[in-house]
Formats: C-alpha cells, structure tokens, sequence
C-alpha cells in the first residue's frame, strides 16, 4: 500500500451518545522503507455536547523524514481544524493508552505531559512542521522569503518630502471644521478660518473664508477619509541586496496645525510590495476593516506577510524619483509607466501592477508595444476563468504567445482586442481539425455568432453559406442574434424529430420561424409523460426562486403550455425550452407587473445563476428598462445568491 491508497481509505463509522466528539485512532504502517504514523480522527454521530455538523479527518505523518505527508478530510474541514484540538479537555477525545503512548513516542521532546492526551502536541507539531515545510518549499523554487522585508532600506527615497510639499499638499482642497460648523481650518492656505454667513456642512465645496480658493468641507473626527489623510503615496527602491525592488506605501496623515514642519512625522508606511525576478511578495504594517460605511486601521507590531498582492486603499499617487535606478537590470525597466499613468477617461491607473505584471510575464512588454494594450489591461484587472489561458503569457515573444497565426490579427486594431476576441478565435482555430476552413473561421469570427449555435449546420453545409442564411432571415427582425438562437433550436428540434438535415428545404426553410413553430408543436405532441414529469419536477425545483416586491413578479414556468404562450405573445422562441428545462441545462422565468399578474411582460433565462437572457416584446433588453433591471439585480442578489426563498416558494409568487 502507498501512500496515495492511504490518504484515500475510507473512515471507519463511530457512534456513541456521549460527549465525546472523536475517537483517535494510531496506525504505523511501512511505505517504501518508512514508517509511517497515520491518525484518524473519527466523527462522533452521536455526540451530545457538540451540535455544529463535524467531519472525520485522517493524518499522515513521516517518522523518518519527519514531515506532514497529508491531511485528507471528509466533507467540508476548515484549515483551522488542527487549532481546534488545542485546549480540549479528555472528555471530549477517546483513545486508548497504547495509542497515545504511540503519539507520545513519534513527538518525542515534542511529546511532554498534557490533560489532552498529546492531541494538542501533534496539533502544534503539525501546524509548525507544515509551515517549515512550506518555508522549504519556497527556498527551493527561489521565492521572497516571509522576512525578506528587512532587506527593504528603512531611509525615505530621496526628494520624497520635496515632493509631497510640491505636489501633494497642494492638491490638498479640504476645509476641516469643528463642530458647530462655524470654525475651521483651510488646508489651502494653513491658516484658521470662520464661516461667513451660512456655516460649513459636510461635502460641500465653498470658497475659503479667507484665501477665496475652493475647497470641500469635511466635519474633524468624522468616518470620512479626508478628514484623517491626505493620500497615499508609493515609491520605488531598490533593496539592500541589490536585486530585489520594493514599492513601499505610505499613508499621509493629516497635520492638525496644517503647517506641515515635519512631514516625515505624518508619513506612516503601510505596505512593501517586494519584487525579485519573476516572483513577488506583499507586507503590510496596517490592516483595516471596512463595516458600516466605516473604516477602521489597526497598526500591527511587525511586518506581517499577505497573502494576496492586491494595493492596499486601491489609490494612490506615485513618486518616480530614483525610479530608474531601481528598476535597472529588471524586466520592469522598460515599462511604459507614462503610457500607462492614465487611461482614456483620465482616470489613473494601478502602476504598481502595471509593473509586477512587466516582471512576471516579459511578453507583457511586447503587447504594449505592439498596441494590444486592452489585452494588457484585461490581463491586470479583467479576466474571467474562461479566458485566463487565452493567452500563453510565460512565452517571449508575439508569435509564441498566441495560439493562431499573426496573420489573423489583422482581423481589428489592435487597441480593439480583447481577452474574450483571443479565446473566441482560438476555439474557431481549433475548428480546423473538424473540417472548417481559414476562410470559414475568419467568416464566423466577423459574424460574432458562436460556432456552437451552428455546429448541428456544419456537417450539411459550409459555414460561410450558413452564415448567409440567418443573415437573409434577419434581415426583417434587423436581430442576428435572435435568428441565430431561433436557428439554434430549431435545428435541434429537427434532430429530435429524426428530420433530414441533409436536404435543403428543411436545413434552410424560407421561413424559419414558421418552420421553428411547426417543430415546437410537433415536439409538443410528441412529449411523453416521462419528460413531462421530469419538467415538473425541475419547476418544482425551481419554485424557491419565485419572489415579488410592490411593482413586480418573478417566478417559473410552471407548463408547457405557459411557455408556449409565452413565445407567441412576445415573439420569441421560448416555447421550445420544456426539454432544456426538463434536463436541467437552463431555466425559464416570466416576469410580471403586479397589477396584472398573468399578462406576459418580460421573459427571463437563467443558468447556474447568471441571466443569460431577458427580454420583452420586439426583443427590448431588460437592461434598457431601469425598473426591471433594479427588480432583477435585487432577485439576483437577495433570491438567486443565496439559494432561494426556503420558505413558502410558491405563495411568494401567488
């Protein structure tokens, strides 16, 4: 047996009403020369001190190496589990003495005298094993160890405080005044200000009493950022060893006097983000809480490392002195960082990931400079799971990094890619390999109709003859996507039906909504009393979602027939989704005014909770109604998230 087999052993069943809520089990099997010490800990069902749902876990240690070989859990087990086992007295762990005298044998000098029958002892032996091995880890993959902070330079970078009494201060337009509102402090001219006539009020902008410059009125002591900080301000420094950069974040706190004599007394550093090589590392010496529209900022005793490189406050401004020395020798040396200060709108961007990413992928130099410069900003801020791999991000150069011909990029401007056009493009390549040509992708890819709603087309036509076709049918509704949809199940209605694709007048009728309707009603006589039941029972699944507020109604299609009518009314095709329902693939929701509950007015398609769809008569988009779209954000939010009304369903609709 290996160890593999091991960690994946069933766990044996325990059951006994006491307050007992594990028993321990200790085994010492041999793998490959090893002896191993293997701990199950078994879920007491019975236990009549501990209601919370527990879980039987199993760990496997290495006697000779000395290291955690595994923790396998069943069910759902928090990484905090082992900190459970501190502090639990015997009552609650039943083990035998040959067991623990077995535990007390493999902790040796780890193994002293405890009320808790050495459970605590392996527990801390466990959490510090695992952390030593993990430091290992890092050691040997060359990554920023936990107190490489200290090679940061504690000195503040040369022209820092030049820079914040140049630039920052005066960018400062805040009024702070007492409570009262009639007394204040002008934080544009530093000088003590009274309001004339109307008093001060909390966001609004006047023109100071006394300078006559414009500033915004913030109430001292209250949850508002300004009226405790100015901004947060970033530089750049190279480490004491002379490779590592470090982007070190201070939060300037406001000076009470705004006289602003000792700026460095009011420069409090928060977070050193660290970048050596390709890896990276982020510390921070604050941690904030956000409850309530209110923040609070706790300082922590040392530099304590996160686990997440995400900037800390989210702005800032940034100090570019010494930049160039710093990122000398880097793959961040040639960063665009003027390019990237801004974007269209003006607003400013994340230069510290702008810089961290140039490290980690060098083909991000080559996008930027080849113009794919919203691929680059995807890649920082917007990717989804679909399309992370898009791009071959670890290669060097274009031609490396992307999956189909430079040729093909031609396509659009450069600037007009996105990470979503990448992985479109790569699926039709791949296309290839079942028949579809260069021209016939290029064809699909300008339509921005996806392959799939086609694919049941292509054994019995060419792409580009297909596309033609929903083009011609569009042409009276002017909505491509909606033919192609419609096209879409009628094809697999026609499959259903065991029609003959191969022959034109049914793979390409003139009229494909009528040819859609007479399938849907032969598919409607057709169904049987299995499907039937099945689509009773998805809607039966489906009734926890129904939900109301004042003006409207959401709940699902609970027939065949409601979708049917459905369909006619706003001239769709969501007549044919009862066995799309029935399955399980998707669901269908209607919408209703309050005031006239059974009259069709928005239909809405959901699928592993995200609208895919929902629209009313002539196609209109919820999205362009803000009534409907609020109604359906609040569903989506306070029904969909959080599984559904478990109450009641189906009077909630009613």
């Amino acid at each position: 047996m290996n160890i593999k087999k091991i960690k994946a052993m069933p766990f044996a069943a325990f059951k006994e009403e006491s307050r007992v809520r594990w028993k321990v089990t200790v085994k010492e099997p041999v793998v490959d020369g090893e002896r191993l010490l293997v701990v199950d800990f078994l879920s007491n069902d019975g236990c009549t001190a501990y209601q919370r749902e527990q879980y039987s876990f199993r760990i496997v240690c290495g006697k000779k190496s000395g290291e955690v070989k595994g923790i396998t859990h069943e069910g759902k087990v928090s990484d905090g589990v082992l900190q459970s086992l501190y502090g639990y007295s015997e009552d609650y762990v039943l083990i035998s003495d040959r067991e623990e005298k077995a535990l007390a044998r493999f902790l040796g000098k780890n193994g002293k005298e405890t009320g808790n029958h050495q459970i605590d002892n392996l527990a801390g032996w466990v959490i510090r094993t695992k952390r030593e091995m993990k430091k290992r880890e890092r050691q040997k993959r060359g990554e920023l160890m936990d107190e490489d902070y200290r090679l940061c330079p504690e000195a503040l970078p040369d022209g820092l405080i030049d820079y914040i009494r140049r630039e920052v201060l005066p960018r400062d337009r805040t009024l702070i005044y007492k409570k009262g509102n009639v007394i204040g402090t002008c934080f544009q001219c530093g000088r003590p200000v009274r309001a004339n006539g109307r008093r001060f009020v909390q966001g609004y902008i006047i023109s100071c009493p006394d300078c006559g410059k414009m500033v915004r009125c913030v109430l001292d002591g209250s949850s508002v950022f300004d009226a405790n900080y100015i901004e947060n301000i970033v530089a750049v420094q190279k480490g004491t060893d002379g490779e590592t950069v470090f982007f070190r974040q201070w939060l300037l706190h406001r000076d009470p006097t705004a006289q602003w004599e000792h700026i460095e007394e009011f420069l409090h550093e928060t977070v050193r983000y660290a970048v050596k090589g390709k890896k990276t590392a982020k510390w921070q010496k604050e941690v904030k809480d956000n409850y309530f529209m209110h923040c609070e900022r706790y300082r922590l005793e040392e530099w304590t490392r996160w686990g997440d490189n995400r900037i800390y406050d989210g702005g800032y401004l940034f100090y570019t002195g010494g930049i160039k020395e710093a990122l000398q020798g880097t793959a961040m040396q040639y960063a665009d960082l003027r390019g990237y200060e801004r974007d269209r709108k003006g607003r400013s961007r994340n230069q510290i990931y702008f810089l961290e990413y140039h490290a980690k992928y060098p083909i991000m130099e080559f996008l930027w400079k080849a113009g794919y410069r919203q691929i680059v900003h995807e890649r920082i801020y917007g990717m989804t799971k679909e399309n992370r791999n898009a791009i071959r991000w670890q290669r060097q150069n274009l031609k490396e990094c992307f999956q189909f011909p430079l040729r093909l990029l031609k396509l659009k401007k450069p600037g007009d890619w996105s990470m979503n056009d990448i992985e479109t493009l790569n699926n039709l390549w791949v296309e290839r390999e079942n028949g579809l040509t260069e021209k016939e992708v290029i064809a699909i890819f300008k339509s921005g109709i996806d392959i799939k709603m086609i694919r049941r087309a292509l054994p019995h036509a060419g792409a580009i003859k297909i596309l033609n076709y929903i083009e011609k049918q569009a042409v009276e509704s002017c909505f491509v996507r909606t033919e192609t949809m419609v096209y879409r199940d009628y094809l697999q209605e026609c499959e259903k039906l065991q029609l003959d694709l191969n022959r034109k007048e049914i793979l390409f009728p003139k009229d494909l909504r009528a040819a859609h309707n007479r399938t849907m009603e032969q598919i409607k006589f057709e169904q049987n009393k299995a499907d039937q039941e099945k689509f009773e029972k998805a809607v039966e699944g489906l009734e926890k979602f129904a939900w109301k507020n004042r003006n409207f109604i959401i709940r699902p299609a609970r027939a065949q027939e409601e979708l049917q009518h459905e369909g006619t009314a706003l001239h769709h095709c969501v007549g044919g989704y009862i066995k799309r329902m029935a399955e399980g693939e998707t669901a269908i929701f209607f919408i209703r005014r309050a005031s006239d509950p059974d009259k069709p007015f928005y239909t809405l398609e959901l699928k592993k909770k995200k609208v895919i769809q929902c629209r009313t008569l002539d196609n209109k988009s919820y999205e362009q109604d803000p009534e409907i779209k609020a109604f359906v954000d609040a569903w989506m939010k306070k029904v969909v998230m959080k599984g559904g009304n478990k109450k009641k369903a189906k009077e909630a609709a009613a």
